[in-house]
């Protein structure tokens, strides 16, 4: 993992104050006078300081980031679900991990577990391969069920199916899954806050 070595310990450091206050600056916080913001601003870019994203998310218990698993991106419908997908994310500051599974169900599962088992995303847009149409064979799928991930199931057939989106549209599907998604992963954190 490449990385500049540059913490707010060390901006706290140079600038003889507390990390808590270096961290409320970055964070644009009332609680910090703007002649310090400045002061503190000015020093990150020069050290050109990067926020590390995953203690970020470790913190807000929220990565913004959204695990798609798509069949065969060379299909117009999940090219434009992946479009609709990026469009709807971007405007609600998630980013996206996408991987094709080029209809392969090993793919599938070696896919499915590296995002459940890393820990990264808020919730998962899916689609099946063919072997995996029936519910019962998707067990690759139960370690987000487990954690409390939420998953949206899309396909460009209309299926019963839980918690899954059809529209005539591959990229309406990808606008209306994230929006549900993200639906599901707020509700997630008021239960959890609760």
């Amino acid at each position: 993992m490449r990385t500049n070595g540059i913490t707010l310990k060390y901006i706290a450091s140079v600038l003889n104050l507390s990390v808590s206050t270096v961290s409320k600056a970055l964070s644009n916080s009332p609680e910090i006078s703007v002649d310090t913001k400045n002061r503190i601003i000015k020093t990150a870019n020069v050290l050109n300081y990067k926020p590390n994203i995953h203690a970020s998310a470790l913190k807000s218990k929220r990565s913004y980031i959204i695990g798609i698993i798509l069949p065969d991106l060379k299909d117009n419908f999940f090219l434009d679900s992946l479009n609709g997908i990026t469009e709807e994310s971007s405007r609600n500051n998630y980013k996206i991990m996408v991987y094709q599974s080029c209809n392969d169900f090993n793919k599938e599962v070696k896919y499915s577990n590296l995002l459940s088992k890393s820990n990264i995303i808020d919730g998962l847009i899916f689609s099946s391969t063919k072997r995996t149409c029936i519910p019962e064979k998707c067990h690759h799928l139960k370690g987000f069920i487990n954690d409390g991930i939420p998953i949206i199931y899309i396909n460009k057939l209309q299926r019963a199916s839980v918690n899954s989106c059809y529209y005539d549209r591959g990229f309406e599907t990808g606008v209306n899954s994230v929006k549900e998604l993200l639906s599901k992963i707020d509700d997630n954190r008021l239960n959890l806050s609760a």
